[in-house]
């Protein structure tokens, strides 16, 4: 195009055209990719430093994926070491209640001076009456840990009654006998007398003070001679001691005139009374301010039958505390003294289950005359109970005729013959079985504990790296979690010592998984802060690479808009040139 001229003036304005056009690809090349350096050519320097920091965020993500994987593993080892401690926690259960099978003889005793001996010796085991024993005058019993004491019926149900007898005069507080953790008290009749003159001291038959303690086919006779305020009953349990009832446990206090009379009593309701199924309680008591049952937390399973009397002053069925009756429990309470007021449940939180059930019988009280108080809970529907006037006090409108005479009129006699019934036993080897297969489905879910095929419980290691140079990593060392890793043997309960062996395993396999689970949550820890970390530096290193080469879609639009209008002026003023040239044309 060498032959073409143009004026000075148009080759400027020409110029002026082409480079802003060029602008405007550059600038709508930005808008169109959000990038205002999209290769080394447009920024050497910024595009290669943001390419480096975006190489490093994507090794830094295949990282986190791994991270979040050991993460998993991690997880799946507390779920599996969770599950794991409840097995031996239940393992454990029957290893206890092996062991309460499997308690040796350790005395046959039919002297006092013979059972105090036999306590005395420390010996666990059990302690044996082979007839009734009187203990001297003020003298209780106190069992030391693992001591049982039993009557000559816990081995041969045909043997005659055994009766312990106390005599307390003291001014001071008179237990009969002071159980111990895993006592047993069982086949016994116990009779406890007492001519105190004091005032608000505690007079318990038998007292758990905070243990677990078995009471089972146990006769309790109080006779209190005095008229002073006392607190006497039959079964006492203090506070998170947890007191079991087997077979028939009767109690009969008989005193119109002692104050606060009790069955049963508790400290708190921390203290737990709990009745196995098809057990039943009777309990028989008159006293001012007489109750069947106070405080505590009571779980009914079997028949409790409460029987109520008094000449002088209020009486009570349960009274402040938690009361909860299983599906198969019956419960039935009575009155037999004409006496105003009279609070068959007072200030008790009261829950049934379905198939529970309650009855009351009124022998001469006017029907307005007997409230239940449930200030602190909820009554809840039974069949056999019906109240009104909810949820303050409330009157019973229903009741049907329950039958007592037969258990309360001769109570001696029933006494008497519910001895001869023991509950079953478990036998030992079949104990030992449910034991060993506790343990074989603790080591089937040990096993089955691996993710994505690696099982740390089962001393496989992992390793976790948290940087791209694999300078940082994390070596997460494997257990065996296993029976033989813990030391759990298959149970040889040929023996009380071969019980008490499998105990010990069981406690120390408990806290050792107790450690790993410490230990696991230590590894865990550290791989979630790593974690967390390298998604904040992802996140750093991403923004610092948009830094450089993000464009701002503010501004290149107002270039646009900038380009667009010098275009537009640069086109007039082409034109502008171009009429000078154009006048010529005009000559001719």
């Amino acid at each position: 195009m060498s032959g073409i001229s143009l004026t000075s003036s148009m080759r400027n304005n020409l110029l002026s055209l082409q480079q802003t056009a060029k602008l405007q690809d550059m600038t709508q090349n930005r808008l169109a990719t959000g990038l205002k350096v999209n290769s080394a050519i447009d920024n050497p320097s910024s595009y290669y430093t943001a390419q480096s920091l975006n190489n490093r965020a994507e090794d830094l993500n295949v990282l986190l994926d791994a991270m979040s994987q050991g993460i998993q593993t991690l997880k799946a080892v507390n779920e599996s070491i969770e599950a794991g401690t409840k097995f031996l926690e239940q393992a454990k259960s029957v290893a206890n209640s092996a062991l309460e099978t499997a308690q040796p003889v350790v005395a046959k005793v039919s002297t006092e001076a013979e059972l105090l001996a036999a306590i005395d010796s420390g010996k666990k085991g059990l302690i044996v009456l082979t007839s009734d024993i009187t203990m001297s005058v003020n003298q209780n019993i106190v069992l030391g840990d693992g001591q049982s004491l039993v009557g000559a019926r816990y081995l041969d149900k045909n043997a005659a009654a055994t009766t312990l007898k106390f005599n307390f005069t003291t001014t001071d507080s008179a237990i009969g006998i002071e159980a111990a953790e895993g006592s047993l008290i069982s086949g016994l009749n116990i009779d406890y007398t007492s001519a105190h003159k004091t005032t608000f001291f505690d007079f318990h038959a038998i007292r758990n003070q905070g243990h677990h303690v078995t009471i089972e086919n146990v006769n309790i006779n109080i006779d209190s001679a005095d008229t002073s305020s006392n607190f006497i009953s039959g079964i006492h349990t203090g506070s998170s001691g947890e007191t079991i009832l087997n077979g028939t446990v009767n109690i009969k206090s008989l005193n119109p005139n002692s104050h606060f009379l009790y069955g049963i009593s508790a400290a708190d309701e921390t203290a737990v009374l709990t009745q196995k199924a098809g057990s039943t309680l009777n309990i028989y008591t008159t006293g001012d301010h007489g109750h069947g049952i106070r405080n505590g937390t009571n779980n009914f399973n079997g028949i409790v039958n409460i029987s109520l009397g008094s000449s002088t002053d209020e009486i009570f069925g349960l009274a402040l505390g938690n009361y909860n009756l299983g599906s198969s429990s019956q419960l039935n309470i009575t009155n037999r003294f004409t006496i105003n007021p009279q609070y068959l449940i007072y200030d008790s939180a009261l829950t049934y289950q379905n198939g529970a059930s309650v009855s009351v019988k009124l022998d001469g009280a006017a029907l307005n005359d007997t409230w239940i108080a449930a200030a602190d809970g909820s009554i809840g529907k039974s069949s056999l109970l019906s109240l009104n006037s909810f949820p303050d006090w409330n009157r019973i409108s229903e009741f049907p005729q329950a039958q007592f005479d037969n258990i309360f009129n001769d109570f001696d006699a029933y006494i008497d013959a519910s001895q001869k019934v023991f509950p079953p036993r478990d036998n030992i080897s079949e104990t030992a079985s449910r034991f060993n297969q506790i343990l074989t489905q603790y080591d089937n879910l040990i096993n089955d504990s691996w993710y994505k095929g690696v099982n740390l419980l089962k001393s496989q290691d992992l390793k976790v790296v948290f940087n791209e140079s694999r300078t940082s990593d994390l070596d997460i060392k494997g257990v065996d979690a296993t029976t033989a890793g813990l030391g759990l043997e298959t149970a040889d309960w040929s023996n009380t010592a071969g019980v008490q062996n499998s105990l010990d395993q069981i406690d120390s396999a408990i806290n050792q998984l107790r450690l790993y689970a410490s230990e696991f949550g230590n590894y865990y820890q550290i791989v979630t802060t790593r974690e967390n970390f390298t998604n904040s530096l992802i996140n750093v290193l991403t923004e610092g690479a948009d830094a450089l080469t993000l464009a701002d879609m503010n501004q290149e639009s107002a270039n646009m808009l900038a380009l667009q209008t010098r275009q537009q002026l640069a086109v007039n003023s082409l034109s502008l040139a171009s009429q000078a040239s154009q006048s010529v044309l005009k000559l001719f």
